[in-house]
């Protein structure tokens, strides 16, 4: 093992079997209510679920003047969409859809200012992968958006009770995507 202590060591979270989400009970009684909320609106209106939170510490901006923004989702389709999206919104876009490409995207230079990260990737769980970030001295203050189809009640609990800064469910509005981000960069 390398010395580093900034060496990424995610191995064990990407093999076996994606985590379970933990039961309602896990949470307090204001977190339940507020996710149930959010989902019966969803369900009943067909709207999205969005859920953000300010990011506790951000990094400063970076000297070109725009945020890096890691989207990670294993629908090329998705991300190449998002790419092209966010890019015109003035951010630098890098994308990732694999292990091997998740690892590489995050041991580059400068470590991105946001995660945008899906549920559903291939052989691990995005739940897995943010419980590893959280606890990652150089990744653990980064803020995450949960970008998924999966939004039971369960999962968005999951999401925000491990860490998450924000949940949007697919399919998802750019407009409400974009104001998430902004929201948890603190962009005015």
């Amino acid at each position: 093992m390398n010395a580093d202590p900034y060496e990424l060591d995610f191995t064990h979270a990407f093999d076996g079997p994606a985590g379970s989400p933990p039961s309602l009970g896990a949470t307090s009684p204001r977190q339940q209510k507020e996710v149930l909320e959010k989902t019966a609106e969803f369900q009943e209106s067909g709207y999205c679920i969005n859920i953000v939170r300010r990011a506790l510490r951000l990094a400063p901006i970076a000297p070109a003047g725009k945020y890096s923004i890691l989207c990670i989702d294993d629908d090329d389709s998705v991300l190449e969409i998002l790419r092209r999206t966010l890019t015109r919104g003035g951010y630098d876009v890098r994308t990732a859809s694999d292990r091997q490409t998740i690892l590489a995207e995050l041991q580059k230079q400068p470590h991105p200012d946001l995660i945008l990260l899906d549920v559903g990737l291939p052989g691990f769980s995005g739940f897995d992968l943010l419980l590893k970030l959280r606890q990652h001295p150089a990744f653990g203050a980064i803020p995450v958006i949960m970008l998924t189809g999966h939004v039971s009640p369960e999962d968005v609990l999951h999401g925000m009770t491990n860490g998450a800064d924000g949940y949007v469910s697919k399919p998802f509005r750019f407009a409400a995507l974009t104001d998430t981000i902004k929201t948890v960069l603190r962009i005015p």
